[in-house]
């Protein structure tokens, strides 16, 4: 990939993990966006052609968004950790962390999901919003509605991508 990829990067990069809960469901997704102006909208196909991956949406700004597995994969393959100069590189071997947790089925499991949790707390420390949920908020909302981990291999099964959901007990 070419340097000047990696400055925007870590300009206008963002390695998260989006982790909530749905219809009463508990879901863990990683995401890598890169949001330019509109009028830089080529510079976003560039990169896109470059990475293989991705979809780019325009709204207010022009917006590339990797997620899925396999696009994670390839995004992954298409980048050298070495490159990274600034603090940006800490949050991606985080976020790399949490990738790998979901493709060892690791994030099915209590203590995997309560990992990826505390990964997500430790990224992007200068950005949480006021209504970000952090592990503990996790950790209760757990053992308040009595969560139960599916089976691990049945799990397996029906996870057909990134986006993994649990199901929720009462």
């Amino acid at each position: 990939m070419r340097e000047w990829f990696y400055c925007l990067i870590e300009m206008k990069g963002n390695f998260y993990i989006n982790i909530g809960v749905r219809n009463n469901r508990i879901f863990v997704q990683p995401i890598f966006s890169l949001a330019l102006k509109k009028e830089d909208l080529n510079v976003l196909k560039e990169f896109k052609k470059e990475i293989g991956v991705g979809e780019i949406r325009i709204r207010k700004k022009a917006m590339l968004v990797v997620r899925g597995l396999k696009n994670l994969n390839k995004f992954l393959d298409a980048i050298d950790e070495r490159l990274f100069l600034s603090s940006k590189k800490e949050d991606f071997l985080l976020w790399k962390e949490a990738i790998q947790l979901v493709k060892e089925f690791k994030h099915l499991t209590k203590e995997g999901f309560f990992r990826i949790c505390e990964i997500r707390d430790e990224m992007n420390l200068r950005k949480k919003r006021k209504t970000y949920k952090n592990k503990k908020f996790f950790e209760r909302l757990i053992e308040k509605l009595n969560i139960k981990f599916e089976n691990e291999e049945k799990r397996r099964r029906i996870s057909s991508s990134l986006r993994s959901t649990y199901n929720i007990r009462p």
